[in-house]
């Protein structure tokens, strides 16, 4: 206890916890961000909200996709089989003239981003089903888009979009959402393919 009264103690207790804060300043000082490293969308990055995405919105917090089974090729499936990957899910319909309008960039967009890191799961919300949204995507001469669909619209329910279309979700890799866009946007433009790819794996 006597050894706690002693000033020359408290003198090296207070100096040592300042040279260690001079070495935790001049270590974070010297540590800076990669200028090359792309924006993080999940960084929520007011930036990449130009032109085209300027409507997108942000999710606080990141919500987990839901796990509401669509249908791809007559078989149920659910955005789990996507994992690993970043995700676009757009809601569409057969009636929805923007929807059929924005289609085709969609297809451009997964052409120059699909593969490994990306999918565009563009879902048929549509009662017609299937087939219907089969021979509109032909019509418009679609070439890289799957056909999903979710004629019962369960899913399109379940993320708050039955009722306003087109919805486009963007979710990363590890199933949580990015941020959302209501309505029409042309994606293939090149601040709708920075967003995406500032959510790449």
């Amino acid at each position: 206890m006597k050894a706690l009264n002693e000033p020359r103690l408290w003198l090296m207790i207070v100096g040592g916890a300042g040279v260690l804060w001079l070495v935790y300043v001049i270590i974070a000082a010297s540590v800076k961000p990669r200028d090359d490293a792309p924006p993080s969308a999940l960084a929520m990055d007011r930036s990449l909200l130009v032109g085209e995405m300027a409507d997108f919105e942000y999710a606080f917090p990141p919500r987990s996709a839901p796990e509401i089974p669509f249908e791809y090729e007559g078989a149920a499936i659910s955005l789990n089989k996507f994992r690993g990957k970043a995700v676009l899910v757009n809601f569409w319909a057969t009636w929805c003239a923007p929807c059929l309008k924005e289609l085709p960039s969609l297809d451009v967009l997964q052409g120059r981003l699909g593969g490994r890191k990306f999918q565009v799961v563009a879902i048929a919300a549509d009662p017609q089903g299937p087939k219907t949204a089969q021979a509109y995507l032909d019509r418009l001469g679609i070439e890289n888009l799957a056909l999903y669909a979710d004629p019962r619209l369960a899913m399109a329910t379940s993320i708050g979009g039955a009722n306003v279309l087109p919805v486009s979700v963007l979710y990363d890799a590890k199933g949580r959402e990015v941020g959302r866009l209501i309505g029409e946007a042309d994606w293939s433009s090149p601040e709708a393919q920075r967003l995406v790819e500032s959510a790449l794996p």
